[in-house]
């Protein structure tokens, strides 16, 4: 019965995560959403070159809009597809099947499958965001491609790894491989998920980050302060704004659902003791 008591606290605290931290977190983006107007790259430059005098490591939060773009060609390694930005792994997919006793003392087939990541891999050419005129913001990418809001464009299990090493000499990109564990006798490749998530050269970008200058160009990236949003993302403002409310939302009532549940266990625990 203790463990059911001690389920019934944790679910509390996810209760009170979810209702509180969560739904606070997903409220300040949706704030911020709404505070900030939308600037054009030249009222983002004029604020950032009129404080370079006083401060030249002035950082200011901004809301832009843009297209999608970089001056390198930048290609995906599965699909071989042109885009803007792109992030990519490859993982392999097993089974391991072993002989074992049930409570009976029969002889039984177990079998355990097995996701490994083999590599990951993203360009790293400069992500540009583009207006109608030209004008370009370089979007920061080193080290936080996962806060990058990327389509899923490729995702396949194949039977065999033809990822080529050829891609080793690209240059624009950053490459990790990672140790496969060994499984030992009765283990067996299914095969090789490959997953590439891109950001379309062209495509309509809502940017929302912290600005700065850096060598005379402009820069966007995650501000300094962490409660502060920093948002890269094909969606519109609009789509946006409804899926932080809806977060709201699911955090309050996933919140409300894991507290009661976790305070009916709590009391069934102690009346069981």
């Amino acid at each position: 019965m203790i463990v059911l008591m001690i389920i019934g606290v944790l679910l509390v605290g996810l209760g009170v995560y979810l209702t509180v931290f969560q739904r606070a977190k997903s409220a300040n983006v949706a704030l911020e959403i709404q505070a900030q107007p939308t600037k054009t790259f030249e009222e983002v430059k004029e604020a950032l070159e009129a404080m370079q005098e006083y401060n030249p490591n002035y950082r200011e939060l901004v809301e832009v809009k843009g297209f999608a773009s970089t001056n390198e060609t930048v290609k995906t390694p599965y699909t071989n597809k042109q885009v803007a930005f792109y992030t990519a792994e490859t993982v392999q997919v097993s089974e391991t099947t072993e002989e074992y006793r049930d409570s009976d003392g029969n002889r039984r087939l177990r079998t355990t499958k097995h996701e490994d990541r083999m590599s990951a891999e993203e360009s790293s050419a400069e992500l540009l965001l583009k207006d109608k005129e030209g004008n370009e913001i370089v979007i920061e990418t080193n080290g936080v491609a996962n806060k990058l809001d990327l389509i899923k464009t490729h995702d396949r299990l194949e039977t065999a790894n033809p990822y080529g090493g050829a891609y080793m000499n690209d240059p624009f990109r950053r490459y990790t491989r990672y140790n496969v564990p060994s499984y030992g006798t009765g283990h067996r490749i299914i095969g090789y998920k490959q997953v590439e998530k891109t950001l379309p050269l062209g495509g309509a970008l809502y940017v929302l980050g912290e600005a700065y200058m850096l060598a005379n160009r402009i820069w966007i990236g995650p501000p300094k302060d962490k409660k502060q949003p920093f948002i890269v993302t094909t969606k519109s403002e609009e789509q946006m704004l409804k899926q932080t409310q809806s977060s709201q939302t699911s955090s309050t009532v996933g919140g409300i659902i894991c507290a009661l549940l976790g305070l009916a266990l709590f009391i069934v625990g102690i009346v069981k003791k």
